[in-house]
């Protein structure tokens, strides 16, 4: 996964609605890369300024074609 290109976020985000509020506690963004997608729920009663920030970051496309340039197998990823 070392040098994984992250393909299209802003297409996949997931903004919870009634009908999932069951599933999930609070908005969901899907990240794709070249090796499959990770679900990211954020907490938004924890940090309700980070989660919006962050997600008016997807929105502005800011993420789109980032590269990971750090991966622990087993730990994290960073891009």
């Amino acid at each position: 996964m070392s040098g994984g290109t992250v393909r299209n976020i802003l297409a996949s985000l997931l903004l919870s609605v009634a009908a999932s509020a069951a599933f999930a506690a609070g908005p969901q963004v899907a990240l794709k890369t070249n090796l499959g997608t990770i679900v990211l729920e954020l907490d938004e009663q924890a940090a309700p300024r980070t989660v919006a920030n962050f997600l008016e970051y997807v929105r502005a496309g800011h993420y789109d074609g980032t590269i990971f340039h750090r991966v622990i197998d087993g730990f994290m990823i960073q891009g």
